[in-house]
């Protein structure tokens, strides 16, 4: 399920390599214990769950396990930014537990919402989230600074504390959301990245390989989504 700030994915482990994205992900361990990678690597037993915050490197395994991951960015609740870690951290039982029994929108829209209620967070700044709304492609952060009525360098700090990043980066993550939306929708890979306003092709897997570790082609072409608005 892929929906604003928001995506549900059941998948088997593949072959990834260490990355980081702008989502907080919080992974179930469904029927085998789960090997997680990065700067403090872990071993996450079976029905346990375990949250990733954003910018942290990290890569699942082993590969072929299955798995249940939530991605969760600040787009998802402007006035529920949950706050920077430094390390992967266990989630407590009734939430792991909720996660496995999500089955529709509804129930992965409640799940968040609670996850988010009992979690550190702080509110997104209102000009940039209200800029962020609205449909027009962002393409430059010149053009974001501009809908948002700031300045470049107040851009340049708001997103920085907000999303962790510069602004360019913060637009690389909303492209890549568009073209995997297309994806979603049933385009290919060269609808995908004009959707997401790649230069082309190849521009689109390179990104898709930064951000998400796999190519889009190996692994995003078998998902079968439900998009939500």
């Amino acid at each position: 399920m892929l929906g604003t700030g928001w995506a549900l994915i059941d998948a088997r482990i593949g072959n990834s390599r260490p990355h980081s994205h702008l989502a907080h992900q919080i992974s179930l361990a469904v029927e085998r214990d789960l090997e997680i990678g990065g700067d403090e690597p872990m071993t996450l037993p079976v029905g346990q769950a375990v949250a990733i915050a954003s910018h942290v490197h990290h890569r699942l395994g082993p590969e072929g396990a299955l798995v249940r991951s939530f991605y969760l960015d600040p787009l998802f609740r402007a006035d529920a930014r949950l706050a920077a870690r430094s390390a992967p951290v266990l989630l407590a039982p009734a939430a792991a537990a909720g996660l496995g029994e999500i089955a529709s929108a509804a129930d992965a829209k409640r799940w968040a919402s609670d996850y988010l209620d009992q979690s550190p967070t702080s509110p997104l700044d209102p000009r940039l989230s209200a800029a962020l709304a609205i449909p027009d492609d962002l393409s430059t952060a010149r053009a974001l600074a501009d809908v948002a009525c700031l300045s470049p360098s107040r851009l340049r700090e708001i997103v920085g504390r907000d999303f962790g990043v510069p602004p360019a980066k913060l637009l690389q993550w909303l492209q890549l959301q568009r073209a995997m939306r297309a994806l979603a929708a049933g385009g290919g890979l060269a609808d995908a990245a004009a959707a997401g306003g790649f230069a082309d092709q190849s521009h689109f897997t390179r990104r898709c390989g930064q951000w998400l570790g796999v190519t889009p082609s190996a692994g995003l072409g078998a998902f079968a989504f439900e998009i939500i608005s």
